[in-house]
């Protein structure tokens, strides 16, 4: 007896044909999670606040400096208002506005940029006076010969002299204050400093003669520079306190878009 042919048929050698190519074919990729970049959070000292504190350091020092000539302008003018402890006061204010304009609010807002050349020389420049006054309190002046009055007085004012000059050039050189006004308290330092050692000089030159005593609304003149160029630091720095960039607006659409 004939046995049935094994042959498969069309139909059934197409369903095999794609079973096996199904069964080949590789399946669906598996879902990848996209990496997401991990962005830093701001930390407490974002741009803001650091505008902030930059601003209120010359806010607080600028406001300093004009307390400081505002009250030697008024001693001055009105001597009826001046008391007993206004040195020791003028001290402080002098030295704490350096203080704050050397250091920044929360290291913000020096104006010699943190540079330790510019913070050494406005240390010492609001230091020297508060320590001649301890000095003088200590000891009192009168105790002291004339001689060694003079060359404890000039010292000081020498070494104040110096820190200054030294803390202005720093300002100038930092970049922490704006171009337009950096080299403004060198300026103001050379001529007050200018003035007086012209003055100085002058003095020594005519002690024995009565043109002294002509010179005496001179040297008034020249101590009221100063006081007048403090109040204009001040002013300045008030003024040229540092601000935040406006924060730019969303466009406002007036018209409906085009279809």
């Amino acid at each position: 007896m004939t046995q049935p042919s094994q042959t498969p048929a069309a139909g059934d050698a197409s369903s095999s044909a794609a079973a096996s190519s199904s069964a080949a074919a590789p399946g669906p990729p598996a879902h990848v999670v996209p990496v997401v970049p991990v962005v830093p959070v701001a930390g407490p000292h974002s741009a803001g606040s650091d505008v902030r504190d930059a601003r209120l350091t010359w806010l607080i020092g600028g406001s300093l400096l004009i307390a400081h000539a505002v009250l030697i302008l008024v001693a001055n003018g009105y001597p009826m208002l001046a008391f007993s402890g206004v040195g020791p006061i003028l001290d402080g204010v002098w030295a704490a506005a350096l203080l704050v304009l050397a250091f920044g609010v929360r290291g913000r807002g020096s104006v010699v940029a943190r540079r330790p050349l510019g913070v050494v020389a406005l240390v010492i420049a609001a230091v020297v006076p508060l320590l001649s006054a301890l000095l003088w309190w200590v000891v009192p002046i009168a105790t002291w010969d004339a001689t060694s009055a003079l060359m404890a007085g000039t010292g000081a004012s020498v070494l104040s002299l110096g820190a200054l000059i030294v803390a202005t050039v720093v300002i100038g050189r930092a970049g922490a204050v704006p171009h337009r006004v950096r080299w403004v308290p060198l300026i103001v330092l050379a001529v007050t400093a200018g003035a007086q050692v012209l003055l100085q000089i002058a003095g020594v030159a005519f002690a024995n003669t009565r043109v002294v005593a002509d010179l005496s609304g001179a040297f008034f003149f020249a101590a009221m520079l100063g006081t007048l160029g403090v109040l204009l630091l001040g002013i300045l720095a008030v003024v040229f306190a540092p601000r935040e960039a406006p924060r730019p607006v969303a466009p406002t659409q007036v018209f409906p878009p085009a279809p």
